[in-house]
């Protein structure tokens, strides 16, 4: 694979080096690079070195959240691969369950500004891979204590009763959030999204049960499109999100129509004290054409023009929107993914991602020099895949990749990439 000869961008990261403790590292971890985050190796204890890291804390209060996909299992015929894709990921079928996976999606999209991943959950295998999202996000806090990225839930209420929803909201509470100090928060209360399908619980429901078993604080919960039976001051949810709207035989609709009027909409439900806050959203397009349960539905990408459109929905709006939802990072069955993929311009949506949340958190963004940044996360994946697979010793290597992982925090691409590189060579 030949490195990207293209553009990369990268967010205005935090100087925090004042808050790492300087030690001096032994003439052996020196030359071999095996300091971690709260260690900063010189030469000369009287000098300090100034570093920048991916994912440092911000008082930015806007945040983006990626709406993310959990239910792959590996190769091209494994769970949900087989249904039907339109492109491939540029790393390969990968497991949802894997850490080597999560690594590199929780870097990828810290490292472009989205504050956190909003996992969607129906069935058991969702439920396991979330939980194991969750432990992967500890191993990169083991490198950077502060690294600041949130994990959220999203259930999809398909086939939900009182009875499951209650189990389920308990298994949240006492299995999940209980376990994790990175479970997306809103003013101290724990979020939780419902995709809502028509016939199942409904919003009041879905307060009521919570409200139960979160006795001492009440979750916040979203959820998709708006309920126009909505009361003020007494409504069940606290903020809605648009979702994939528009769907044309020629891919020309986009949805446009509908999201002019949720964000008009929404603007009056909050003065009306009928929600909370606004929640926007964009997609970079959506294509279901290839999927096994596919409708024949298709809204064009446009090479990235609709992508912006949406993103100028928000950014010109006059309505103060709080958060955004990426709809989606990686759904490759019904063609709405940003992750990177194989063929050309394979980071296109990531730079455009980056580009925009910058332009709505009003952040500087700066073009990324390091021409590694991206592709030594390529390679960090690779490795990290050989150690997960059993295919490099763990003890002898995974110090190692930890040490990759420490220079891809800190920008030091070329250095994070060598690091990747000799676990791959070392076979």
């Amino acid at each position: 694979m030949m490195k990207p000869s293209h553009s990369h961008f990268s967010l205005v990261f935090l100087l925090i080096a004042s808050s790492l403790s300087l030690t001096s590292c032994s003439s052996e971890d020196s030359n071999d690079s095996t300091c971690t985050l709260d260690i900063v190796c010189i030469e000369d204890e009287s000098i300090t070195e100034n570093v920048f890291y991916i994912g440092a804390p911000t008082e930015i209060t806007k945040k983006v959240y990626m709406h993310y996909l959990p239910w792959f299992s590996e190769t091209a015929t494994g769970n949900h691969w087989g249904d039907g894709v339109v492109n491939t990921p540029l790393i390969g079928y990968y497991d949802s369950k894997a850490w080597a996976t999560h690594i590199y999606h929780i870097l990828l999209s810290s490292l472009v500004g989205i504050d956190g991943a909003i996992i969607n959950v129906r069935t058991d295998y969702d439920q396991e891979a979330f939980e194991a999202f969750a432990q992967s996000l500890k191993r990169i806090e083991e490198i950077y204590p502060e690294f600041d990225y949130s994990i959220g839930i999203s259930y999809d209420d398909q086939g939900m009763t009182e009875d499951v929803a209650r189990a389920t909201m308990i298994n949240l509470k006492n299995n999940v959030i209980a376990q994790t100090t990175k479970y997306l928060h809103k003013d101290s209360s724990p979020v939780i999204f419902i995709w809502n399908y028509d016939g199942y619980l409904t919003s009041q429901d879905y307060r009521d049960i919570v409200n139960e078993v979160f006795t001492q604080t009440s979750p916040t919960l979203l959820q998709n499109d708006l309920d126009l039976t909505v009361i003020a001051n007494n409504s069940a949810i606290d903020s809605f999100y648009p979702w994939v709207k528009g769907f044309s035989e020629d891919g020309a609709n986009w949805g446009e129509e509908y999201i002019d009027w949720f964000y008009n909409t929404s603007s009056d439900f909050l003065l009306s004290n009928k929600i909370k806050f606004i929640t926007g959203a964009v997609w970079p397009g959506f294509d279901d054409r290839q999927v096994s349960w596919g409708q024949d539905r298709w809204i064009d990408r446009k090479n990235g023009f609709l992508y912006n459109d949406m993103w100028n929905k928000i950014n010109k709006n006059n309505v103060n929107i709080d958060w955004v939802i990426l709809e989606t990072w990686n759904d490759f069955n019904e063609g709405s993914e940003l992750e990177p993929i194989e063929g050309d311009d394979s980071y296109q949506y990531i730079e455009l991602t980056a580009n925009n949340i910058a332009a709505y958190k009003n952040m500087t963004q700066n073009i990324d020099d390091e021409q590694y940044i991206f592709f030594a996360l390529v390679q960090i994946y690779k490795a990290a895949k050989l150690i997960e697979d059993g295919n490099r010793n763990y003890d002898t290597f995974y110090p190692r990749l930890k040490r990759a992982i420490e220079k891809f925090l800190q920008k030091k691409g070329e250095e994070s990439f060598n690091l990747a590189q000799e676990i791959i060579n070392n076979g």
